[in-house]
């Protein structure tokens, strides 16, 4: 048997080399860098969008710069640099600035690259592609309840759909992103688990309770977590009150709908109803933290069905989806309690899981599962999957849409038997 021996590095490659790795090590590590960095909608997503970071509470002026994508590294030739809005953010054990571009004036279906700065250090470039100007197939995420375990059991979830789904467009939260509201920590995990894909893809969430705290410690009375509105930029075309967490957004082809269940659920009917009355758009979708019918135990919302279903029902949204029960449900609207031509779904993708309830409404139903969702739209097809966290498909169904009523087909009905506990 040959033996065989490597020549030892010069002394001097060696301590290039290291010191290579600590300027790398030192550069990941720099509280200057921009962290916490998402992309979000603003106004129509063909020429517009916004991004968010966060960084060092200083006096330097925060900036971004984008451009059309090349096939070289030449992009900061022909960028547009746009100075940021700043607001000094207080989260508890530090003190940072938060800072916001809106990017306008974008060509339809183009690939940008841009990166952004605190003032002394710059991002990596991430890049993005604007929408197109008419309807064209596309596939989006939806993950429900992230919520716990943010730094351990949760994040495969999000990186295997995205692993899974490397063309989404979009990424739909369904509230309860953190456990706690203003857990700085907490939202530091959050941001970490989708890491650079924060930064390239649309994001859309919704509130959920978990975001919202009491205003004092012996109050009843409760608010959204200051953290809502200093991390995201979202549309500010929503109820007034409730602005930037009920808001709207149309990409190709669907109007989304982000609602709040927490407040104001009259006057969101209302605008709802407008919202969907003579809508150009082919499909609808919409998404709140509290679902419609409730599949854990001693789980009700009769209020938000009573102001919203009838909505739902007069203008036939197509697909409604929801969280907070921590199981997983998904009704048919051929038949069941949910009868009709919405189909609902509640889902769950962080840990925290519940007991079973009223079951009657779900032709698919899940305990114990973390999931995502991975919906398609192409013309008169609507495809959806809900798959669990080691990627098998739990659940699928597809819409079609023809001259007459839309035609639901369930395609869950070959795959494993559904998962329900069956001890506690």
């Amino acid at each position: 048997m040959k033996t065989y021996c490597r020549r030892a590095l010069p002394l001097a490659v060696v301590l290039l080399m290291a010191a290579g790795v600590a300027r790398l090590l030192a550069r990941v590590d720099d509280p200057a860098l921009p962290d916490r960095i998402i992309l979000t909608p603003i106004g129509d997503p063909t020429s517009a969008a916004a991004v968010t970071w966060r960084g060092p509470l200083t006096t330097r002026p925060a900036r971004a710069q984008i451009a059309a994508a090349t096939a070289g590294p030449e992009m900061e030739k022909n960028a547009k640099e746009l100075a940021a809005t700043s607001a000094p953010f207080d989260a508890g054990a530090a003190k940072f600035s938060n800072h916001s571009v809106a990017f306008s004036g974008l060509r339809p279906e183009t690939l940008y690259a841009y990166r952004v700065t605190n003032g002394s250090a710059w991002s990596e470039w991430f890049q993005f592609r604007t929408a197109a100007a008419s309807p064209k197939p596309f596939r989006f995420l939806y993950f429900g309840d992230e919520q716990t375990e943010l730094a351990s059991r949760t994040p495969r979830v999000i990186r295997q759909a995205l692993s899974d789904t490397p063309d989404a467009r979009l990424i739909l939260h369904g509230g309860d992103l953190t456990n706690v509201a203003s857990s700085d920590s907490e939202w530091g995990q959050w941001f970490a688990m989708a890491g650079y894909a924060n930064a390239s893809i649309l994001n859309l969430p919704a509130i959920g309770n978990h975001q919202y705290e009491k205003v004092a410690p012996d109050s009843d009375q409760r608010r959204l977590t200051s953290h809502w509105r200093s991390q995201f930029t979202l549309p500010e075309n929503g109820v007034v009150g409730v602005e930037e967490s009920s808001y709207t957004l149309d990409y190709q082809g669907v109007r989304f709908v982000v609602l709040n269940s927490m407040e104001r659920i009259v006057e969101q009917a209302s605008w709802l109803d407008m919202l969907l009355t003579g809508s150009p758009c082919k499909w609808a979708v919409v998404t709140f933290h509290h679902p419609i019918y409730s599949g854990a135990r001693n789980r009700d919302n009769a209020d938000i069905r009573a102001a919203w279903k009838p909505i739902f029902d007069r203008h036939k949204v197509d697909l409604v989806l929801t969280g907070h029960d921590h199981v997983y449900g998904r009704s048919d609207p051929s038949s069941g309690p949910a009868e009709g031509h919405t189909v609902y779904v509640t889902s769950v993708s962080g840990t925290k899981q519940y007991d079973a309830g009223d079951r009657k409404w779900a032709a698919r139903f899940g305990q114990d599962l973390q999931l995502y969702q991975v919906i398609g739209i192409d013309g008169d097809r609507l495809t959806y999957e809900a798959k669990t966290a080691d990627g098998d498909v739990y659940d699928a169904f597809e819409i079609r849409k023809g001259a007459g009523r839309a035609r639901f087909t369930d395609r869950s009905r070959g795959l494993a038997p559904e998962r329900l506990r069956t001890s506690k």
